[in-house]
């Protein structure tokens, strides 16, 4: 089934509409993030961070990629011509905005810290909100069932 181009386009422009949205297609340029990642440089909260990474996936702006149980985000290896295009576009017009340099300075700073996972799964605290971004009404299976086990 295709998609019809008006939805297309119009989730591409909604996606494109939010300050937050820019931020992060714009600091995935330099690298794969994990949801902590992304809400540690924009300040936010993991489920406000989760809806934005939602609608940039709606709008195929973006994609995911599973390593061992964590989900990281990146631009699309394979755009399609009129996202190949919006990102050109936000290079084009915001690569020497302040804010965009001040997230690039910021990121080197900012690591998926693998020991506040092992340190949560230790305490069989599930730490969804690396793992998983819960728009999609998937979660990590074991954590799923630690917590099941433990009610």
């Amino acid at each position: 089934m295709t998609e019809k181009p008006m939805f297309t386009f119009l989730n591409l422009v909604r996606a494109l509409g939010d300050e937050s949205r820019v931020r992060i297609l714009m600091a995935l340029r330099h690298r794969p993030l994990c949801v902590c990642e992304i809400t540690t440089l924009l300040g936010l909260a993991a489920s406000t961070t989760s809806k934005h990474l939602f609608l940039l996936r709606q709008a195929r702006l973006i994609e995911n990629i599973k390593k061992g149980r964590w989900v990281y985000y990146r631009l699309p290896e394979n755009p399609t011509p009129s996202v190949c295009d919006a990102l050109a576009w936000l290079e084009k017009e915001l690569a020497d905005n302040p804010q965009i340099l001040q997230d690039a300075a910021a990121l080197p700073g900012i690591f998926h810290n693998k020991n506040i996972h092992a340190f949560l799964e230790h305490k069989h605290i599930p730490a969804a909100t690396c793992g998983a971004d819960g728009m999609d009404g998937t979660e990590n299976q074991s954590a799923h069932s630690r917590r099941k086990s433990h009610v």
